[in-house]
């Protein structure tokens, strides 16, 4: 890989990285006098599910998206303006995933802040899907004997998370209650078609 690709790949890693960290920082330890402890506990722990679930929600998203990143540069030889710009859209998502994770765990049964996640992360996929579209179309940044099967199985693989949470958004708006479970479908997915792509790649070599 190219130096500066090099450099792209590497500062990519570590945003990736200090969103998941930020995704952390908010669940404290609850603050409870040692005496109540045994007594509170339970309750302190239980009410904190909100945002237990969103943050184990947003880490498997930005995983999945990390390796298709790692996966999709992995085919990319060459950069340009272009896909260093897009690039930085990209991350921007993913920057903005801590700041509406919190949001989604304080005020998850309000239909705005599942709104603004589900445009998030669906952001995130479009994005990805529009610079690896841009990278493979006429072998623009990538070999020229690359075969076509690919790009078009990575480009339905990194959009698809996207168009799960597209779809959502208008239920958001309605069926508050139980819309993070429904969001795990996105990760899931996206790590079968990984372990499918995989399988296939495996029989072609």
């Amino acid at each position: 890989m190219q130096m500066g690709l090099e450099r792209i790949a590497f500062f990519s890693d570590a945003v990736m990285a200090i969103a998941i960290t930020l995704l952390a920082v908010d669940l404290r330890v609850p603050d409870i006098a040692r005496e109540a402890v045994a007594q509170q506990l339970p309750g302190a722990l239980l009410a904190m599910g909100p945002k237990i679930l969103s943050f184990v929600l947003s880490f498997a998203i930005i995983s999945i998206y990390w390796f298709s990143h790692h996966r999709n540069f992995a085919y990319i030889r060459r950069y340009d303006t272009r896909l260093i710009v897009l690039n930085l859209v990209f991350l921007l998502w993913v920057a903005f995933l801590p700041f509406v994770t919190d949001l989604l765990g304080r005020y998850g049964d309000q239909p705005l802040p599942n709104v603004l996640y589900a445009l998030d992360a669906s952001a995130l996929g479009l994005t990805m899907g529009a610079m690896w579209s841009y990278a493979t179309r006429g072998s623009r940044l990538v070999d020229a004997d690359q075969a076509p099967a690919i790009a078009r199985s990575m480009s339905w693989r990194v959009a698809l998370a996207s168009l799960v949470f597209l779809a959502s958004t208008p239920l958001a708006c309605v069926y508050v209650q139980g819309m993070q479970l429904r969001w795990f479908a996105a990760p899931l997915l996206g790590a079968l078609f990984n372990r499918l792509g995989k399988r296939r790649s495996g029989r072609r070599s």
